[in-house]
C-alpha cells in the first residue's frame, strides 16, 4: 500500500472517529442539559405549590379554627338545655346558625375534602333541634321523671354525642390538611403534587 493512500485512509479513520466522538459527546451534553431544565423545572413547581400552601395555610387555619370553636359553642349551649330544662331555643338556634354562617368560610377556602365534612357536623347540628324541642315539650307535659321525658331526654343525648363526635372527626381533618397530608388532598391537588416528582 502506498504511503499516500495509507496517510489518507489513517486521515478519514481519525475524522470519522473524532466526528463520531464529537456527535456521542454533543448528544450526551444535550440530554445533559436537558436533564438539568427538566429537574430545574421540577424545583420551580415545588417552591411555586410550597408558596400556595403557605399562602393558603392561614386564613384556612383561622376559618376552622372559628368554625370548631363555634361548633364547641354550639356544644356547650346543647349541654346548657339539658341541664337547665330552659323552654327557649332562640339561643340555641343563634348558636346554630352562627355556626352555619362559619361554615361558608370554611366552603371559601376548602379544600374539597373539608367541605362535606363541614357541612355533615352543620347538618349534625341542626339535627339536634327536634330532640331538644322534643324534650322540651315531653318536660312541659310531664314530669321529669316520665317515661316520655326520659326517651326524650335519651334522643338529646343521642343527637349531641353525634354531634361532638363530627366535632372531633372534622377538628382532625382539619389538622390533617393544615399539616398538608397528601392522603386528604383532592384530586387536583395531588396531580399537582404528582407532576413535581421527576420520573
Amino acid at each position: 500500500m502506498d504511503s499516500g493512500i495509507a496517510a489518507i485512509l489513517g486521515a478519514t479513520v481519525g475524522a470519522l472517529g473524532t466526528g463520531g466522538a464529537v456527535v456521542v459527546t454533543g448528544r450526551w451534553g444535550a440530554r445533559a442539559v436537558r436533564d438539568q431544565l427538566v429537574a430545574h423545572e421540577l424545583r420551580l413547581r415545588r417552591q411555586r405549590r410550597v408558596g400556595r400552601v403557605r399562602e393558603r395555610r392561614e386564613p384556612r387555619r383561622r376559618a376552622y379554627a372559628d368554625f370548631l370553636t363555634q361548633a364547641r359553642a354550639v356544644e356547650r349551649a346543647l349541654g346548657r338545655y339539658r341541664e337547665s330544662h330552659t323552654t327557649d331555643l332562640d339561643a340555641f338556634h343563634r348558636e346554630v346558625d352562627t355556626l352555619d354562617h362559619l361554615g361558608v368560610r370554611v366552603l371559601l377556602e376548602g379544600p374539597s375534602p373539608v367541605i362535606s365534612p363541614s357541612q355533615e357536623l352543620i347538618r349534625s347540628a341542626h339535627r339536634c333541634i327536634r330532640p331538644l324541642r322534643n324534650s322540651i315539650g315531653a318536660q312541659e307535659r310531664g314530669d321529669a321523671g316520665s317515661p316520655e321525658c326520659l326517651d326524650a331526654a335519651a334522643s338529646v343525648a343521642e343527637a349531641g354525642l353525634a354531634f361532638t363526635a363530627e366535632v372531633r372527626d372534622f377538628a382532625e381533618l382539619a389538622r390533617r390538611v393544615l399539616d398538608d397530608d397528601p392522603a386528604v388532598a383532592s384530586p387536583a391537588y395531588r396531580e399537582g403534587a404528582a407532576t413535581t416528582r421527576p420520573g
